[in-house]
């Protein structure tokens, strides 16, 4: 019983290493899914708030993720009152792939907006590289100010470093996820 738990503890423990929030704003979540290379798995982005803007709040109304071609074709996950797309991109690799996919949510009323404040979650469903790596994808939150002013939450960075906020647009980590190597069957 001791193994058996101890076992548990490191996996667990793994895990939480390996899907770790990139930042309090947008976090990648596997809920269980795996994280092994070559297989086909599920990713779940959570944001954490909408946008401020001259001491207003206001609800996400676009969300947008790029989708490198290392965790493959996506198939994002339907939401009620969201229109989705999915464009590849114009960049396309040796042998004429696209190198990214952009996903984007949409609510089609603001009714159907997220709220400020609120945590909210967007699936996606994906398959590997074969090669174990760390994987970003950039996000984007568009909130709507009075007057239609779009304002961004841009979770793009990927190199560690910073960038100053503007008036109408917040910068933060790009969320990751690290795949894994298949375990050994020997």
């Amino acid at each position: 019983m001791k193994k058996v738990l101890a076992v548990f503890g490191i996996s667990f423990s793994m895990l939480l290493a390996l899907v770790s929030p990139a930042s309090a704003h947008v976090s990648s979540q596997s809920k269980g899914y795996t994280l092994i290379a070559g297989q086909s798995s599920r990713l779940w982005l959570s944001l954490g708030h909408g946008c401020t803007y001259k001491d207003g709040h206001y609800p996400t109304s676009v969300f947008k993720v790029v989708v490198p071609a290392t965790a493959g074709k996506p198939t994002p996950e339907f939401h009620y009152g969201f229109k989705t797309s999915v464009v590849a991109s114009a960049e396309l690799d040796k042998n004429n792939a696209p190198l990214s996919y952009t996903v984007t949510w949409t609510a089609k009323t603001l009714g159907h907006a997220i709220d400020d404040g609120t945590f909210y979650d967007f699936g996606l469903k994906l398959k590997w590289d074969a090669t174990p790596q760390t994987i970003a994808f950039p996000t984007t939150q568009i909130c709507y100010a009075p007057g239609k002013k779009p304002l961004y939450l841009q979770w793009i960075i990927t190199d560690g470093s910073t960038k100053a906020a503007t008036e109408d647009t917040e910068f933060g980590p790009a969320p990751t996820v690290t795949t894994i190597a298949a375990p050994s069957t020997k």
